[in-house]
Parts: C-alpha cells; structure tokens; sequence
C-alpha cells in the first residue's frame, strides 16, 4: 500500500471511531437488536451481529469522492453495514420445488443460478438482492438517503462508459432504490428496452419480506432478457475453453465497471466476493484471525489519543492500563520490596518525614470571619461580652487554593531493566519505583490526588493479556501488517505508549498489588516468574523494548490531564534513564507548555545518557539510594519555592 493510501485509511480509522457509536445506535434501533456491533476490519466475522466494515471499501469510496468527506464516510458505513446486517436461509428443497427441478444434490444458490443462467445470472441475482436491502432500509432515513443519492449522482456520469451488461445492472440497481431517475435517452436501444422489460418482473416481489426463490426466477428471466437484445453473448454457439475465457473476462469487466459508479461493499460483487450471504464457503480461519487481530490494533491506533505540540508538530499515543497479570508478582514482589529498602538504607517514614510537611502545610484549611457567614463560634459568649458581634460567625473555606495534583511518569524502555556492570541486578526501574511509590504513599495518607504511569514506544500490550499471547498476537500482527502496508507498516505496528498504573480517579489499594508486582519484574526479571508462575499468569514481559522512551509526547499528555484537574498546584515527575528517541526540540517544547501552564516539571535522569538536562527543575544520579532521595528533595524544593512565592496564603 503506497504512504497516500495508509495515511488516507489512517485517518479514516480515526473518523470511523468518532461515527461508530452514533451509527451503531441506529442500527440497533432498526433492527430492534441491542447486541449489534460496529468494527474495522477486513474479515468477515461469524457472529451474525458482529458487523465488520472493511477499510478498503471506505478508502476506495472517499479518495475517489470531491463531496465532504464526514458525509461519505457515514454514507459508506451505514451502506456497508445495511448489505452486512441480512442473512437468508435458503432451504434448496423449497428451490427444487420452486422450479420444478432436482436441486437435492446442489449445495448453494450459487451452484443454482450456474446451472439455470450460466456465468451471468449470479451478477443479475446479487444486484437485485443489494438494490433491495438498500430500498427498504434507506428509505426511512431522508438524511441518509440525502447523502447516498448525493454519492451515486457523483459517479453517474461514468455509466455511460460502461459496458451494456454493467449499464444494465446500474440501471437496475437504480430503478428499484429510485436514487437517479435516469434519462434512458444517453443509453442504447437494446438496454434501455431490457431493462424495461425486466422491471415488468419486479413488480410482484415484495420487497420488506424477500422470497429467495422468486428473486431467483427474476434473475434467470432477466438472463434470457439480456440475451435475446444482444447485451450478453449465447454460450452454446462457443467451444468450452472460448466459454471460460468469455466468463473471466465478464469478471472482470463487472466489477471494474461497477466500482466505478456504485458504492462498493463487501457484500456484492463490485468487491469480487459475489453472493458469499449464500455460498458459506470455508474460510482460512487462521488468516481471519490473524486479519481481525491486526484490524483491531489499527482500530485502536485510530481510536487514541492525538497530541498537539505548540509547533504544530501532532503525535498519536495509546493510553491503556498497565497489564493486570503483573499483580500475580505480588508476593515475591512484597518480599523484593522490603529487601530494597533495607538494602539500600532507605526507612520509609525517615524519608517521607522529610517531605510530607511541606505538603501539609499546603492542605491546612482556613478560617474566614463576619458577620453572618457560617457556622456559629464556639466562643459566643465571650464575642458578645467584648462587643464583637462579627466573631460570632465563622465560616470554614473550602480546600486552600495550596490544594495538589502530581503525576509521576516513569521511562518503561528496555533500559530500564537492564543492569550495569557494578551492579549484580538491575536498579533503575525498581528504584524508580520505589521513589515513586514514597511520593504515592504520601499523597494517599494525605488524600491528594495523584497518578502513576509507565511511558514507551513498541507494541502495546492489553489489559488482560499473558507474556504468550502478547507475542503471538505481536507476530501475527506483524506479518499481516507488512504484508497489507509493506514499508508504512512500522508506523502502524510500534506506537507511543502510555500505560496507568493509577489514574486520578483509581483507588490505590486497587492498584497496589501490580504496582509492587513490577518491581518484583523489574528486579529479578524472569528468575522468581520461570520457576513460580503459571504460564497463564504471567503477565507481558516483552512489552519493555530498549531505546523506546519518547518523553515529549507523554509530558504532553499528561500536561493535558493535569491542566483540567481543579488543583492549584500542579507537579510532574519524569523519571527515565535514556535520551528521548523523538526530539529534543520537541521535548523542550513540551516541558515549556507545561511551564507557561504552572505546571512544575521535574525530571530525574538515571546515568548519563539521560535527557535530564532539558528540565529547569532536574537532577542526576548514579545510585539507587541516590534516586529515592532526590525524588524527595527537588519535589521538597519545588515545595518550598511555591510557599515562598504564595506566602500569606495559607
């Protein structure tokens, strides 16, 4: 797929998302079925309610199309959706009575259709079918019908250039959906007249209740139409191998044709995939698998979050949980823990002692006097017997304005859980860690709001999913994706990742166990999870790729967050080891915003190879006791510079 194409389908999936739930409702109501789903993908689903809507149907509509894309789009959604919705059970023994003939050994209608028409009556039968669905559906909506009629007068200029077979079916298809009233003057003799006589034959079909069998009779009637005005040749006059390459040739002049002027679906034949309603021929279900694993990441690639840079520059990131199976590393974790803050000398209380009065002293509450403003003084009695009578009221003030909001975001890249070569084990994530948990039992002792988070670039794992199949869902996505996008496919396939460990509104208790089951992995790595853990239960390793940490676009995004949160005073903690893979100037763009925004940034660079020196409030370390405490002590800073600046206030 050439870089036009997947940006066009790109951006696509991101409207598809916006539109989904709006056009899903709708379907819903018309069908009187609340389980009907709306997805992206390119194959077919076998639950009758699950409606996939293929990319390349939606790409191959709106490039082609000069009318306003939003309208195209919800008009090609909903006309793939109508031709996905209906299914027909067709009982061939009610066919071989039909027609008075024995179809007992004939599997499908298509086998049907090929014994009583030939290679034609197949295109006749599926546009009949399609004109049909779009009728009766389409005709309960004027807005709707609105922007299809808008699509198909687009396009219908081209018919006349069509084959008269084609010009035939498009004919037809718009004499029954009554879209273009047709000026049959600019077409030929021959078709205008077949088609006319072919109408006459739909006039006793009931169109809200389709009777397969007659649509079949029609189609084989409308066959002999077409053949005695001369718009489709006579079989029997040409040997077998002339028959055959007559019948490939009209394939493949059909479906040029009509994708010209029709909207394409993946349900007709202007797509290739003829009567597949009534075939059921087996699928790959492997290839499906693979094809709808790799449409639901590009869904979720459209569906996140779009970052806007003050520059101008725009990035994607996708947000997401941290996976849940790290919680199954709680108890070796808690163990790991312990051992680390002995091991490094690092008392909880002796650390956090030196920094939760500085955020007490920002949490005290005040109290306003007057006359009549609130509750009544517990020193009534004395306010009257000294005359002041305006004591006698006090009023408690909400939350000072000193009130916080502080987000840690901590580099998840492979580096992170690497160790160097003085160090028996590895530190920098666990340490990281650790420091960020003081700062987060702080501010649940002291109930503000906080968020944790890992931030990386690579293949984002689910919530719900295993080291096993985090990797097999990887591999198969890849292979899919590079071979539908060749070149473009790493741009889809690696995104900027932003994992919550806790979100604002997330209880910390809830989350706990994951937290500290991270930094048993991040620890022991693979050791204490090969011999103890069972292979469903261990969590996605692999998502901690080296060289992925990419700062801006995560400063950025939770820069968004902190500046809707009501706080007054606003703290970010960055924590990575790495130099950002995306760009400096971008990064400096991004602690910037946050600065202009009051936002305090801090970034804690781990080593030398960090991107810390970008930061106005920054700091270097080489040790793991080094990194706890100087989490503590710049944020203490950062603490007391706001005091100092705000004095009086509290």
């Amino acid at each position: 797929m050439n870089s036009k194409k997947k940006n066009i389908e790109s951006q696509i999936v991101e409207d598809f998302e916006k539109i989904r739930p709006a056009i899903t409702r709708l379907l819903q109501s018309q069908m009187g079925n609340e389980n009907i789903s709306i997805r992206y993908g390119r194959s077919r689903s076998n639950n009758a309610d699950d409606i996939v809507i293929n990319p390349s149907v939606l790409v191959g509509t709106i490039s082609q199309s000069t009318l306003d894309k939003d309208e195209v789009l919800i008009g090609t959604v909903v006309h793939e959706a109508i031709h996905s919705m209906s299914n027909y059970k067709v009982d061939m023994s009610l066919i071989s009575e039909y027609f008075d003939e024995d179809f007992n050994d004939v599997e499908n209608i298509l086998d049907v259709l090929e014994i009583m028409t030939g290679p034609f009556g197949k295109y006749i039968f599926d546009i009949l079918i399609h004109s049909i669905e779009e009728k009766v559906f389409v005709n309960e909506y004027g807005g709707l019908n609105s922007i299809l009629q808008d699509i198909y007068k687009e396009s219908f200029y081209k018919t006349k250039t069509l084959t008269p077979f084609s010009q035939f079916l498009s004919l037809l298809f718009h004499s029954i959906t009554l879209y273009i009233n047709p000026e049959y003057k600019d077409f030929k003799k021959n078709v205008t007249e077949a088609l006319n006589e072919s109408l006459h034959l739909l006039k006793p079909l009931n169109y809200k209740e389709v009777n397969i069998s007659e649509v079949l009779e029609a189609s084989v009637q409308m066959v002999d139409i077409c053949r005695r005005y001369n718009i489709l040749p006579d079989l029997d006059k040409y040997n077998l191998g002339e028959q055959k390459e007559i019948s490939q040739s009209l394939d493949e002049s059909v479906i040029n044709d009509l994708s010209k002027v029709l909207i394409p679906s993946s349900n007709n034949l202007t797509t290739g995939n003829t009567l597949q309603k009534f075939v059921g021929k087996e699928v790959d279900t492997k290839k499906d698998e693979k094809l709808n694993l790799m449409d639901d990441h590009i869904s979720k690639v459209g569906a996140s979050n779009n970052i806007y840079f003050p520059s101008g520059y725009t990035s994607k990131i996708v947000s997401s949980k941290l996976p849940e199976n790290f919680k199954h590393l709680y108890s070796n974790g808690f163990i790991t823990y312990e051992n680390l803050l002995k091991q490094w000398n690092l008392p909880i209380f002796k650390v956090t002692n030196k920094i939760k009065p500085y955020f007490i002293h920002n949490q005290k509450r005040q109290r306003i006097s007057g006359f009549d403003q609130g509750d009544l003084s517990p020193h009534v009695p004395i306010m009257l017997a000294s005359g002041r009578y305006e004591r006698m009221f006090e009023q408690k003030q909400r939350l000072s304005n000193k009130s916080y909001a502080l987000s840690l975001l901590i580099d998840g890249s492979g580096s992170m859980i690497e160790k160097s070569k003085t160090q028996p084990k590895p530190w920098s994530l666990s340490a990281a860690l650790i420091g960020a948990s003081y700062l987060a039992q702080i501010c649940f002792e002291l109930n503000i709001d906080f968020e944790v988070s890992i931030f990386n670039r690579g293949f984002a794992a689910d919530f719900k999913e295993t080291e096993s199949e985090y990797i097999k869902r990887k591999f198969a996505i890849s292979s899919m994706l590079n071979t539908t996008y060749g070149s473009s496919a790493q741009e889809i396939f690696n995104t900027t990742n932003h994992y919550f460990v806790k979100e604002f509104n997330d209880s910390w208790r809830d989350n706990y166990e994951k937290f500290i089951g991270l930094i048993e992995f991040s620890r022991n790595l693979r050791s204490s999870i090969d011999s103890k853990l069972d292979e469903n239960l261990v969590p996605p390793l692999s998502m901690f790729e080296k060289g992925t940490n990419v700062d801006e676009v995560n400063i950025m995004h939770a820069s968004k967050r902190l500046l809707t949160h009501p706080s007054n005073t606003k703290l970010l903690v960055v924590l990575s080891d790495g130099m950002t893979r995306g760009s400096i100037p971008e990064l400096k763009n991004s602690i910037n915003f946050a600065k202009k925004n009051k936002i305090e940034v801090i970034g804690v660079g781990i080593g030398n190879r960090g991107s810390w020196k970008e930061y106005e409030n920054n700091i270097q370390v080489q040790h793991p006791e080094q990194l706890i405490y100087s989490i503590v002590n710049i944020t203490k800073d950062i603490l007391i510079k706001n005091i100092k600046t705000t004095i009086g206030a509290a």
